[in-house]
């Protein structure tokens, strides 16, 4: 892990850029990234700008490797969608990811909202984190639809690419607004059961 100016950085200076990262964090949880200040996040740290940017050029940049850091934490799900999905097995999969997917996206909300806001007005460091996020899961979409094409149990009339891609942003867009929904008497765990029927039958064919 490297400083700014290019330095290895050692185990302590590691603490303090941790520690850093967390105060940004919690600070996107109470106010918008916009508002976020330097002074705000190492008042919050309890330690100086100066040492802010030994670590970080802004704000955005702490935010940035924040993203990052969500996106090696949602590699295990990966896990899921490698499975054969066939039969009661194969739903029980399903519900997990969907389930799994849903406890990622409200842990580290703020800052996958932060993400995908600022990839979509074109922010290039942004997109990349995110397709770097979301690209593994795409290619397991990808493939496990392949597979059940060759097999005839869904049509060939789906592109795999297309198809993988509509699935993943309607988990997110969907995810993104789970606080309204629980507004409107849909509870987390319907909503991870009805992501993982959609998901289950549109990959599969197979009825739930």
């Amino acid at each position: 892990m490297q400083a700014t100016d290019g330095r290895v950085i050692g185990t302590r200076a590691t603490q303090t850029r941790t520690r850093l990262l967390d105060a940004t964090a919690k600070l996107l949880e109470e106010r918008s990234a916009l508002d976020l200040k330097v002074i705000d996040v190492t008042r919050e740290a309890r330690t100086s700008p100066a040492t802010f940017y030994q670590y970080f050029s802004d704000v955005s940049d702490a935010v940035l490797q924040l993203a990052h850091q969500a996106g090696e934490e949602a590699e295990p799900m990966i896990a899921h969608l490698e499975h054969d999905w066939s039969g009661a097995t194969g739903k029980q999969y399903a519900l997990d990811f969907a389930s799994a997917f849903i406890e990622h996206w409200m842990g580290n909300s703020a800052i996958l909202r932060v993400r995908n806001l600022q990839a979509e007005e074109g922010d290039d460091a942004f997109r990349r984190a995110r397709g770097r996020a979301l690209k593994p899961f795409l290619d397991a979409l990808v493939a496990k639809i392949e597979a059940n094409q060759k097999s005839g149990r869904i049509s060939k009339e789906l592109s795999p690419y297309a198809t993988a891609s509509a699935i993943l942003a309607t988990l997110e867009r969907l995810v993104s607004y789970i606080d309204i929904f629980e507004q409107r008497g849909v509870s987390q765990d319907d909503m991870k059961r009805t992501l993982a029927i959609l998901i289950f039958q549109t990959v599969t064919g197979e009825a739930w």
